[in-house]
């Protein structure tokens, strides 16, 4: 019975992170400029992103400090079984010219991105799985 106890408890030490990551949910109806403001960790990991990529367009370069876009309404998603938050945004005026879609992680700590712009073309960031490409080339805000 004992070694039954110690094998209970030991598989639950290696189950409970796996479950507690499954119930994390993520969250969804927030806007970008809202969660950079809030959340220190989604605008940490934001911010790393943009600051090592040589080619930016203008507005995202300067989203933190002069936010000259929109954003629409975050979404919970899962990418390869694990709760994501989608974000998009786009230069104010010029959506079909310039617009940023964005995953991050629950806690804000990992963020994946797509900036697609008619001059600078497509760039990705974050170096994210295809499950997680084919959402941040989903179309729209």
């Amino acid at each position: 019975m004992q070694h039954f106890r110690l094998l209970l408890a030991a598989f639950g030490l290696f189950l409970l992170p796996a479950f507690a990551a499954l119930c994390e949910e993520a969250k969804s109806g927030r806007y970008l400029q809202e969660i950079l403001k809030i959340s220190p960790a989604h605008d940490k990991s934001l911010r790393d992103l943009l600051r090592v990529a040589r080619t930016l367009p203008p507005w995202v370069r300067n989203m933190a400090t002069d936010p000259r876009y929109v954003s629409g309404a975050s979404e919970a998603v899962q990418v390869e079984g694990v709760p994501r938050e989608l974000f998009g945004a786009c230069l104010a005026g010029r959506c079909p010219e310039s617009r940023l879609r964005v995953l991050f992680s629950t806690d804000g700590k990992v963020a994946w991105v797509l900036i697609a712009d008619r001059t600078l073309g497509e760039l990705v960031l974050g170096n994210p799985p295809e499950a997680a490409m084919e959402l941040l080339r989903k179309p729209g805000l």
